[in-house]
């Protein structure tokens, strides 16, 4: 669906998560399962994560601070 590493595992370059808007859908804490994925948005319950244009991307946790 065109999801990438650092759109669901992103946080941001430089600040972490500490910056939510550079952080991907699979790393901050929503409780509950994934309800439904389409190519722009993930579905937890009653939260939903949505890819914004302009926003930024970050890189996957595991390559923070390399």
């Amino acid at each position: 669906m065109g999801w990438t590493a650092a759109r669901l595992f992103g946080v941001h370059e430089t600040a972490g998560s500490v910056r939510a808007d550079a952080c991907g859908a699979l790393v901050l804490p929503i409780s509950g399962p994934v309800r439904a994925i389409t190519d722009t948005e993930i579905r937890f319950g009653h939260l939903t994560h949505r890819q914004k244009p302009g926003q930024l991307a970050g890189v996957p946790w595991w390559e923070w601070r390399r």
